[in-house]
């Protein structure tokens, strides 16, 4: 999430070292500019948040007003879905007042090496989220009433994360699951979550694909 237009030369900086930085470990970084798609630019956006693993933002006090907001507006998405967030900002840049107590990563023009180093700290940190998140599920399939829809948004998580094959299985796992159920009762909740996990299913085998 950034400035696409006229960018800031501050925040140019920040991006470009974000991305090799993000690289280095592993991640690549995509925005609006990269993808095409639903001719509705919100829709567009939305979904690209929801199909990613982290939701990284950049912006300084040179950021255009317009473009902050729609950073922000993003933000509050991202957040509404889950997603870890990695906020990258100059030393004078406010962050957004719900926000404030959020961690961020701030540029220093004097440190560059610095920050290139704290940008892969927070790329390292993501892979230790993906390991939570797997231990979470492992929790959720094993137990004796496993709560199928908390399991598969943990499975998600860990997936985006990591791209890991071996979730294919334990996804395969969990649609098994709910058909069980789907067998003894019929609930619009119960088949709009099965209906849910078969197409993440196929995301899945088309991404690692």
């Amino acid at each position: 999430m950034r400035q696409l237009s006229d960018v800031p030369p501050v925040d140019e900086v920040m991006y470009r070292t974000s991305v090799s930085a993000f690289r280095a470990e592993g991640f690549r970084l995509i925005d609006a500019q990269e993808t095409t798609g639903s001719k509705n630019y919100l829709d567009r956006i939305l979904n690209l948040i929801r199909g990613t693993a982290f939701t990284l933002a950049i912006y300084s006090e040179e950021t255009r007003a317009t473009a902050f907001a729609n950073i922000s507006l993003e933000l509050g998405f991202a957040v509404m879905c889950g997603k870890p967030l990695v906020i990258v900002k100059s030393p004078d840049a406010t962050p957004p007042s719900d926000l404030k107590m959020t961690d961020w990563i701030e540029y220093h023009e004097d440190r560059p090496d610095d920050f290139f180093r704290i940008i892969q700290r927070a790329a390292r940190e993501l892979r230790d989220i993906a390991a939570n998140q797997q231990m979470l599920f492992e929790v959720a399939i094993d137990a004796d009433d496993p709560d199928c829809a908390v399991a598969f948004e943990r499975l998600q998580k860990a997936f985006l994360l990591t791209g890991n094959p071996d979730y294919l299985g334990f996804m395969q796992n969990l649609v098994d699951r709910v058909q069980g159920q789907e067998l003894k009762v019929e609930l619009y909740d119960l088949n709009r979550l099965l209906s849910e996990m078969r197409l993440f299913h196929k995301q899945m085998r088309s991404a690692l694909a």
